[in-house]
């Protein structure tokens, strides 16, 4: 088990380079305070979802988060690779800067974020992976109250608060659901073996939903995109293709029901086969569409640039996006184009020399029509990386699969050969 300090970052970063070795991890817990703040966090519409936490909790202790930063995992990341590793992988992750492992003994040293620190590491009693439940309570009465549990103006004041013996006081003048409350009430108890169980922690009703809305929700988006490559929108019809499986590998990662997942994972399987066709079609509409445009001149020798400052710029701008658009940097030039796009449309409307309106005209029909190309090269690439994730995710979700059906086929078989002796 871990314990840590802190630090939230938002670092969603698709270019950070990848780790293909992060270590593999034992059957331990580790301590995430504020695990609840990473993208297993929210649900697909970015709202907070504490079962995402409980799922988290119950199927990984967080322990590919807790590894990382660790000695363990040195020859994997070298020193700064971590934000890289997890930028990739999540919109919002927890860096460990401090941690500590603890034994099946315990531990009474103190290391963490103060203000989530459970009253029995501020007491020096031996204590284990039930402070997790008590930092949940912690972070969960702040995001429905707008504030701590705890009044203090120095740090002895807040040590002193958390190790009373008073209890936590819910307050009454905000609404909250009798559930919530029970749950909130359960997770703040100081002594820890009053303090709810993981066990009850992840069966509580404020925590286990039902997901039969969102996979309703994910069949109307695919059946969206299906109405969609009918009616020959391709680039729709992967948009909400790619959705619709978003949603479905978002089910499985929290579904308990075994047959339902794999029914899941065969539809993910199909729909990421199917998307790829739609990938294909689309990068071919593109070429055609290249190929079959108006070609006009980009040259602007006559518009006298030179004594046009803002014109000059603005013609810059668009040689940025052409720059940035050969290295695939097309959201960046997609920016570049509408900068410089805005200002030349501006100044035709303002020219008076029809030559140079012409070629202003001409230089603006061909920007536009790279701009065009260069925002589909930009809309696909955004698909790929969410194609990628979506592949990423149900890699994953068959590695699990594979190792507890291995774990299931050793007990098994231990309980046979057991019971052959008793025999």
């Amino acid at each position: 088990m871990f314990e840590t300090d802190l630090d939230l970052h938002n670092a969603y970063s698709p270019n950070s380079k990848t780790i293909d070795q992060p270590g593999r991890v034992s059957s331990q817990r580790y301590l995430t305070a504020a695990v609840w703040t990473v993208d297993f966090g929210y649900d697909n519409n970015a709202r907070p979802s504490l079962d995402r936490v409980a799922s988290v909790l119950a199927d990984t202790n967080a322990d590919v988060i807790g590894l990382l930063e660790t000695d363990t995992a040195k020859p994997f990341l070298g020193n700064n690779d971590l934000t890289s590793y997890l930028g990739e992988k999540l919109h919002m992750f927890i860096d460990f800067g401090v941690a500590q492992h603890i034994g099946k003994r315990g531990s009474r040293s103190i290391r963490g974020t103060l203000l989530y620190m459970a009253p029995e590491i501020l007491s020096s009693h031996p204590y284990d992976n039930r402070v997790d439940l008590w930092s949940m309570g912690i972070i969960l009465y702040e995001c429905l109250f707008g504030r701590s549990p705890f009044v203090f103006s120095s740090a002895d004041e807040l040590v002193e608060e958390i190790k009373s013996n008073i209890p936590i006081e819910i307050p009454n003048d905000t609404r909250i659901s009798s559930e919530c409350r029970n749950l909130l009430e359960g997770l703040l108890q100081r002594d820890p073996n009053r303090r709810i169980s993981f066990q009850d922690f992840f069966r509580h009703p404020f925590i286990f939903i039902d997901l039969s809305f969102q996979i309703i929700r994910a069949d109307d988006l695919f059946q969206r995109s299906i109405t969609y490559e009918q009616r020959g929108d391709i680039k729709k019809a992967l948009d909400y293709r790619v959705r619709a499986l978003d949603e479905y590998v978002a089910i499985i990662k929290v579904d308990e029901d075994h047959d339902r997942k794999r029914m899941l994972r065969m539809k993910v399987k199909e729909g990421l086969a199917a998307a790829e066709i739609l990938k294909k079609r689309i990068s071919q509409m593109n070429l055609n569409f290249a190929s079959a445009s108006t070609t006009v001149s980009s040259s602007t020798e006559n518009l006298d640039l030179k004594n046009n400052k803002e014109l000059f710029q603005a013609y810059q701008h668009c040689l940025n996006g052409n720059q940035l658009m050969n290295i695939a940097r097309f959201s960046q030039a997609c920016e570049e184009y509408q900068i410089g796009l805005t200002v030349m449309l501006r100044a035709a409307r303002t020219e008076t020399d029809p030559v140079k309106s012409k070629i202003l005209h001409d230089v603006i029909s061909f920007y536009l029509n790279k701009a065009e190309i260069c925002e589909d090269k930009n809309e696909a690439q955004q698909l790929d990386i969410d194609i990628e994730k979506i592949k990423e995710d149900t890699a994953l979700d068959n590695t699990m699969l594979n190792e507890s059906n291995f774990i299931t086929e050793r007990q098994q078989r231990a309980s046979s050969h057991q019971n052959c002796c008793l025999q």
